[in-house]
Formats: structure tokens, C-alpha cells, sequence
């Protein structure tokens, strides 16, 4: 399949293989998929979080509570990288 880049568009592919960023152009276009991809991807998130939020899903929380809640995400994120680093 062809597609048609405007010439601005073609500069930048043209810059990005210049640079050695990219082997060939193929792989430029196939990271500014990739891209938009990981942006629709957190629009859709985002949007899901409204509904949320919309629908009275969420905990609100005090200094108190939150600061019980990082200490327990920060003890989770230590436990995890325990794991992973124990592994093979």
C-alpha cells in the first residue's frame, strides 16, 4: 500500500532517515502509528475515567488516607521489582 504525505510531512520522514533514527521510511511511518495508536489508546482511557467519574466511581480521599495509599503503592512497586529482579 502507497500513501501520499503532504511536503512538509515527506521533509520530516526525509530528516528522520538523515539523522539514522529510522532505517528506511516504512519504519518512520510505522512509529508515528504506533503513536497515534498509544494516543487513542489514552484518549479512550481518559474518557472511560470520565464515565467514571461521572457514574460516582472513584475514592476521595484525605491527607490521612492518601498518604496511607502511596506508601502502599510504593510498597507494591518495591515488592514488584523484587520479583523481577529475583528472576531468571
Amino acid at each position: 500500500m502507497t500513501a501520499e504525505v503532504s511536503p512538509e510531512n515527506e521533509r520530516f520522514i526525509q530528516s528522520q532517515l538523515e539523522r539514522g533514527h529510522f532505517e528506511d521510511r516504512s519504519a518512520v511511518v510505522n512509529a508515528g502509528l504506533e503513536l497515534l495508536r498509544k494516543r487513542q489508546a489514552l484518549l479512550d482511557h481518559l474518557s472511560e475515567s470520565d464515565r467514571q467519574l461521572e457514574r460516582g466511581e472513584y475514592t476521595d480521599y484525605d491527607d490521612a488516607s492518601l498518604e496511607k495509599r502511596f506508601k502502599e503503592l510504593k510498597e507494591s512497586a518495591r515488592a514488584a521489582r523484587r520479583n523481577a529482579q529475583s528472576r531468571p
